[in-house]
């Protein structure tokens, strides 16, 4: 069966991004309905050998006893250094003629086939995942105390700021409200600190931490930004157990950039963390185009501005134009917070255009998400997908393959009057497609791309039988037994690391898991990329 691709509810160059349709209630969003959820689940511990996946926050090593093995590990460096160092002088003196200048660096990661790291390597990087982050990046240097609190503010430094966002769309639209979230956070000096992912995959999916997909200790060394999460600062079992609540003041952009709501964005994420939020709208001139009912944008320096004094004391000082509302809960009424600076909700953000994550200028994607690497354990689970599916023996190398992304299924919705045959491009449509990629590949890196996977959420078998007679090759996640054995999100999680891997990859316009796709393949792998064109007869035509 194919995943389900919750994360687009919508299309991504349309103000129906959310599914939204015009309507008028659309800020009315239920609580989704995780079943099996309990603030437990946040405290468990999770091993990736266990064949299961819980959870726990992790526990923050205090920097001495980080220092006291860094300063082991860096005098047996400097031993073994100093006796190479005889070895050295004898090899440089006997090749000097051999010596030449050093050679640019490759900023590209090598193309596939890749050697698997090695287990010593993948064992240390488990282990310990944060010593090898400088002291301003360790996320423990921007807490107090040594594990999360039951109240947020009791973990929160006084001399430091911070800012979050909660979420409330899809997996792959929340990735880009994370990705927002830092980047505010870099321009204004903050420390973000980022929410679980909500978005559900069915109704028994849980909350998924960020860093349980995403290699955050690599981003934040090549972010240079200390990135936290919500399960380090707030200990949610306790909070939940004494039912308490942290009363905040947050700014609310979305009645102001979505003319048809009348409230905040609702989101899962403020019941989730224990929160009882009092909403301050946000002034008018943070809409990136006043008036128009077609767009819900925002730009970075707009909210930005709401973030430092000047800003904030201006927008407070006309409480008739941005008037704040009593939280839901106990009926407080909060300015915005000084020190942990919050918005309602950060998709539709954008430093020039809309849906400018599309575009290669983009500072979502050129100053975060491009550095948001997959963990060392999916990346290896994802290799031992592939090598099944290729019918490889253990830690062969993975020849270069093309991955194919179409969405369908729920994007019939928009496909209005016209039939969904006529709508949806052909399997003929997407291997043009292959054969463009295929062949730019070939030029590019003298490879031969012959394996094609392709990934979607479809779900008619004839279909499916149609893809195979093309001898394209699918990840069975039902006879993988996915979902049993890693968890009811690792369906969508594997396909989306898989498809990172391809040297080509063919997607579907307007679809933000295919923009994601894109983005990774041609910046991760120099690798070739196409998006068919849809809604039409003849859309893909060229």
């Amino acid at each position: 069966m194919a995943p389900s691709y919750p994360e687009e509810d919508s299309l991504s160059e349309s103000s129906m991004e959310d599914g939204l349709k015009g309507s008028r209630d659309a800020q009315h969003i239920p609580l989704l309905p995780f079943r099996s959820w309990s603030p437990s689940v946040l405290k468990e511990t999770f091993s990736p050998t266990a064949g299961s996946f819980a959870w726990r926050a992790p526990t923050r090593i205090p920097y001495a006893l980080a220092a006291r093995r860094r300063t082991v590990l860096l005098m047996l460096v400097l031993i073994a250094a100093a006796g190479s160092i005889p070895l050295m002088l004898s090899s440089r003196l006997g090749a000097r003629e051999l010596e030449q200048l050093p050679q640019r660096l490759d900023m590209n990661p090598p193309l596939v086939p890749v050697a698997d790291p090695s287990p010593a390597a993948e064992e240390a990087e488990e282990a310990y995942p944060e010593d090898g982050l400088p002291e301003h990046l360790r996320p423990e240097m921007w807490l107090e105390g040594e594990e999360a609190t039951e109240h947020v503010r009791d973990s929160l430094r006084n001399d430091t700021g911070y800012v979050t966002s909660f979420l409330s769309a899809g997996w792959t639209n929340d990735q880009i409200t994370i990705g927002n979230l830092i980047y505010l956070g870099m321009i204004t000096d903050r420390v973000p600190i980022l929410p679980p992912f909500t978005s559900y995959i069915d109704a028994v999916a849980q909350p998924l931490p960020f860093s349980e997909i995403f290699d955050v200790p690599r981003l934040a060394r090549a972010i240079n930004t200390p990135i936290l999460e919500w399960h380090m600062v707030k200990d949610v079992e306790r909070a939940h157990a004494h039912a308490s609540r942290d009363h905040i003041g947050c700014w609310n952009i979305w009645e102001v950039d979505h003319m048809f709501s009348d409230g905040p964005r609702g989101s899962y994420s403020t019941a989730l963390l224990a929160l009882d939020i009092s909403y301050t709208r946000a002034p008018a001139s943070v809409k990136l185009i006043p008036g128009y009912e077609h767009d819900s944008h925002s730009s970075f320096w707009s909210l930005a501005k709401l973030a430092f004094p000047d800003g904030r004391a201006e927008a407070l000082s006309k409480p008739d134009e941005n008037p704040t509302r009593p939280s839901e809960g106990n009926q407080v009424i909060l300015p915005p917070d000084e020190q942990l600076l919050c918005y309602d909700y950060l998709y539709y953000v954008c430093a020039l255009e809309p849906f400018e994550f599309e575009k290669d200028y983009s500072p979502l994607w050129r100053e975060v998400m491009v550095h948001a690497h997959w963990t060392p354990f999916l990346e290896d689970l994802a290799r031992q997908y592939l090598r099944r599916l290729f019918r490889l023996p253990p830690n062969a190398d993975i020849p270069p393959f093309i991955a194919i992304h179409a969405r369908r299924g729920d994007f019939a919705d928009w496909c209005g009057t016209v039939p969904q045959e006529d709508c949806f491009p052909s399997l003929g449509a997407f291997a043009r497609r292959v054969d463009e990629v295929r062949e730019e590949a070939r030029l590019k890196h003298g490879v031969e791309a012959r394996h094609v996977i392709m990934t979607g959420n479809e779900k008619d078998p004839m279909w499916w039988r149609a893809v195979e007679e093309r001898g394209w090759l699918k990840i069975d996640h039902d006879a993988e037994r996915t979902g049993e054995t890693y968890g009811n999100w690792y369906p969508v999680v594997l396909d989306a690391v898989v498809q990172s891997m391809a040297i080509g990859f063919v997607g579907t316009d307007r679809s933000t898991f295919s923009h994601m796709a894109r983005r990774r393949v041609d910046d991760w792998n120099n690798g070739a990329s196409r998006l068919v064109k849809w809604g039409y007869p003849g859309a893909d035509d060229h």
